[in-house]
């Protein structure tokens, strides 16, 4: 594993930079009135979205994931972002610590129970009214074919668990059947890439 993250690390950036680099500018555009706010981007990769973030003003800005490879690309350049490296299903962050959690093509390659463990997390340290902003792939009937084939041939690549559990999520149902409506509510979203990605903006709210 840590010779696959390694290879991932060097490579992940130069070769999907054309496909993602509209898409973290959308969650800039998402994030712009909340330059000020406690900002963590959970399973950040390679943390170029926050990269982008930091260059354009927002401030208080942290990354976690459990990769130390892609956290060494992360840690690379002048910015102020912290770097966490921790498990994101059960993080060292106090309750209500964090006003945006950020979810980036994370979820559709995880299992079920690790999906479900790191939303329980998210709602855990994000404030009250605290906003979730994922971002993955949908499919459904608005889903062209080219985006399909994108994506399906992205997640092919990666190979092993990473694309069973894609399949599993594409089957069953995507991002709408994993986000719990007693934790989050719905409150927007926005497609790109021939609209097989979604940008979908979540309020925290008290499970009751």
């Amino acid at each position: 594993m840590k010779k696959e993250y390694g290879f991932t690390a060097k490579i992940y950036d130069p070769m999907l930079y054309l496909a993602l680099n509209p898409i973290r500018k959308a969650v800039m555009r998402e994030l712009v009135d909340h330059e000020e706010s406690r900002i963590l981007d959970l399973c950040c990769g390679t943390g170029n979205q926050l990269k982008m973030l930091s260059r354009n003003g927002f401030k208080s800005l942290h990354c976690l994931d459990l990769s130390e490879q892609m956290l060494e690309v992360a840690r690379r350049g002048d910015h102020s972002i912290r770097v966490h490296r921790e498990d994101a299903a059960r993080t060292g962050f106090r309750d209500n610590e964090f006003d945006i959690v950020i979810l980036s093509f994370a979820l559709h390659e995880k299992d079920r129970q690790t999906q479900e463990n790191i939303l329980q997390e998210a709602h855990r340290i994000l404030g009250d009214d605290g906003l979730l902003l994922v971002v993955d792939y949908i499919f459904d009937e608005r889903t062209s074919g080219p985006g399909r084939f994108g994506a399906t041939t992205i997640e092919r690549m990666a190979g092993g668990d990473h694309y069973s559990n894609f399949k599993r999520y594409k089957q069953g149902g995507g991002l709408s059947t994993i986000i719990d409506g007693k934790m989050f509510s719905y409150v927007k979203s926005t497609r790109k890439a021939y609209s097989v990605v979604t940008i979908s903006t979540y309020r925290r709210r008290e499970p009751s």
